[in-house]
């Protein structure tokens, strides 16, 4: 499976940056516009959805018709809204990706243009791929092989095109929890193969299958490599049990939410000097200078226990295991940019986790891509094309009303003090609200990106874009924060609060029907991008955002009381969603997902207070649109995969148990005592 490797360097900002969707980075969705929408009439399943009354299931009674007549695709896992404008976005950055092949010869080598179309046409000429074979990874391969001594071993680490392999010592740069004005040096956990540290400690027979498929997968792209079978069944268990170390002194998803002091304890302040102490087998000055990292004022280390036993790692009596282990990490990084038959090698992982097999390449893949890899230059184009600029002023001003909004519900809120609502309407005063697409773009003309014909290869014009990024973020280190900056593209169907920066984001890329559509009335549009908006608002007062002042330091700004209430209804929210029961009766883990789900409720309080100031509410809009923009089907493997991996509760929760905890909800639809959306006043949760 495609790895993922620039997420090395973002790893840190990434954990106080909560998204209305989960970044599914690890999951092709394969959906494109000429989706097959069939018809499953005959299906018992579907009449019972066609059925079904707004009282009793809400999601289901609105989109029973668009449910009823939507099936996935071969190798789709997910389709809903998200990923249908997702899809109308794609056609439109494949449409520019096009026009420039037709028009190459009018811009210069060097240009955005010419980059594009050539990652664009290294990715997808699967021919050019499956004759080069393994060709491009040949000179990393041959480092390790000519590694003699432990020294030589180090020195690798610090090779900065080699780094994108290595996912042991985990480099970042990023604000300062505590003083979040300032770009500190972070090393973050080791990444995982899996991801989730819970397969690798987990027992079950459903943990202990991933485990067989995934050692088998390593063993194929070992096989690929020209090992016989005995020398790839020994690589992949060394490499295995190192993962399987690593991964004891790593929280899993759930143990990490269910930590209440987990940002407190990430924050470990050491010197270069104290580093070098806690890991004397890693030069970390050599290490540091050899990337061009210059010496950091100050070091967050998130994890010294872990990183205590990649230290133990580094001796000259493991030095085979470790070739071994970095070997068979530079297959895993570069698998889904090889030949046909690296791509497949995951086949049955991909099953496991998410129900579908990989499908052949087609120019959605691509443009999926070189949106990945370079997403400034994409989204730029794309704005300057497609983006209506009247919608970035509509929703700047939804922003301010749903923010003003949100400042009333504090003045009137009864279980804070005088003295902590002050404060956190100061924190909604500072919040910065970016909309639509940075006001400067990043510079990529360093970045060299060759064809095929000028002697490039994919695997070389990946690592020349990571490895630019890279220069780009340690050149930060010691530096003011840039408020301006964005950490999601323009044309992303998604939308981000930052604790650190204290802003909310929403992109150029969902500002679109259904979420936002300039011809609808008010009520749809709260019920879209308003709950939306809502939603990453009240993410600056969840469970972690709370922990974040006005300025985005981590700081008690709270009384005690206040925040022993908050804590005190966090967790009714945490144990109300924990007993809700979805698919083959498992249950939604409200640990894991709690901040998500207080944002959700906090989203949808916000939005009805806005549209019940109209002389006659349309409420229904509100509640049915927002029950249109989480429509989806999906495998069950991937249901299933999320319940352990994602910090959002199923999109029909979402829905369902989301409106339930509204009396106007309750109103709008004549829900009564005895209905199966019904909840009793009583047992209802939320915070905001």
């Amino acid at each position: 499976m495609e790895r993922r490797a620039l997420k090395k360097i973002l790893t840190i900002l990434m954990a106080f940056i909560m998204s209305i969707l989960l970044p599914l980075s690890d999951i092709a969705y394969a959906y494109n516009l000429n989706l097959n929408l069939t018809s499953v009439q005959n299906d018992r399943k579907v009449e019972i959805i066609r059925d079904t009354r707004v009282q009793d299931d809400f999601y289901n009674a609105v989109n029973k018709e668009w449910l009823a007549n939507t099936v996935l695709e071969e190798g789709c896992i997910s389709y809903g809204t998200f990923e249908e404008v997702c899809g109308k976005v794609n056609q439109d950055i494949l449409n520019i990706i096009l026009e420039i092949q037709r028009n190459k010869d009018k811009y210069e080598k060097n240009s955005d243009e010419i980059k594009v179309i050539n990652l664009f046409n290294n990715y997808l000429n699967i021919n050019k791929r499956n004759e080069l074979g393994i060709k491009p990874l040949e000179k990393y391969i041959n480092k390790i092989d000519e590694i003699k001594d432990i020294e030589a071993l180090k020195c690798i680490l610090g090779d900065n095109e080699f780094s994108y392999f290595q996912p042991l010592i985990n480099l970042s740069v990023g604000p300062d929890y505590k003083d979040s004005s300032k770009n500190v040096l972070y090393i973050s956990n080791s990444n995982l193969g899996l991801g989730n540290s819970l397969y690798y400690k987990d027992t079950s027979r459903k943990s202990n299958e991933v485990k067989q498929v995934y050692v088998d997968y390593v063993i194929k792209l070992h096989n690929l490599c020209g090992e016989n079978l005995i020398e790839a069944k020994k690589h992949a268990d060394i490499f295995y049990e190192i993962e399987k170390g690593l991964a004891q002194k790593i929280p899993s998803y759930e143990e990490e939410a269910r930590d209440e002091n987990r940002i407190e304890k990430s924050y470990n302040v050491y010197t270069l000097k104290k580093l070098e102490k806690l890991m004397p087998n890693i030069n970390f000055s050599q290490l540091l200078s050899q990337l061009s990292i210059n010496k950091p004022d100050k070091i967050i280390v998130e994890n010294p226990e872990q990183l205590k036993l990649v230290n133990a790692l580094f001796t000259q009596e493991n030095l085979e295991n470790m070739k071994s282990y970095l070997k068979t990490n530079i297959l895993l990084s570069t698998d889904n940019f090889l030949t046909s038959a690296h791509r497949e090698a995951s086949n049955k992982l991909r099953q496991i986790f998410y129900g579908a097999e990989i499908t052949d390449l087609n120019e959605f893949y691509g443009v999926k891509f070189v949106n990945n890899q370079l997403n400034e230059i994409i989204s730029k184009l794309y704005v300057n094309r497609y983006f209506d600029k009247e919608s970035k002023v509509n929703v700047e001003n939804m922003a301010r009303e749903i923010i003003k909004n949100f400042e009333n519900r504090l003045q009137n809120n009864s279980w804070m003090s005088k003295r902590t609502k002050e404060k956190a309407i100061k924190k909604l005063e500072n919040i910065n609200v970016k909309i639509g697409y940075p006001d400067k773009w990043n510079d990529y003309s360093n970045i060299q990106i060759n064809s095929y014909d000028d002697g490039g290869t994919l695997v070389e014009n990946i690592l020349n874009v990571y490895v630019e990024q890279s220069k780009q973020q340690f050149s930060k280190l010691n530096q003011p924060v840039n408020k301006n900056e964005w950490h999601m593209g323009a044309c992303t169907v998604n939308a981000y609060y930052n604790a650190l920066n204290n802003e909310i984001v929403f992109p150029a890329g969902i500002l679109q029907a259904p979420f936002y559509d300039k011809n609808a009335n008010k009520e749809k549009n709260l019920g879209g991008i308003g709950a939306v908006i809502g939603h990453e608002l009240t993410h600056a007062f969840d469970n972690t955002g709370s922990q974040f002042d006005d300025t985005g330091r981590l700081k008690k700004w709270w009384s005690e009381k206040d925040y022993k209430e908050f804590t005190n209804r966090s967790k009714k929210v945490v144990e109300y969603y924990s007993n809700i029961k979805i698919c083959d009766e498992k249950c939604v883990n409200g640990f894991l997902t709690v901040g998500e789900n207080i944002s959700d409720l906090g989203g949808i309080a916000c939005v009805l207070d806005i549209a019940k100031r109209n002389e006659d509410p349309k409420l229904k809009e509100l509640f049915e649109n927002y029950a249109t923009i989480w429509r989806e089907v999906s495998t069950k493997e991937l249901k299933e995969y999320l319940l352990n991996n994602d910090p959002h509760a199923p999109k029909k929760v979402r829905v369902n148990v989301v409106l339930s905890q509204f009396e106007d909800f309750y109103k709008t639809y004549n829900i009564k005592e005895g209905d199966k959306m019904y909840v009793k006043p009583e047992d209802r949760v939320g915070i905001w």
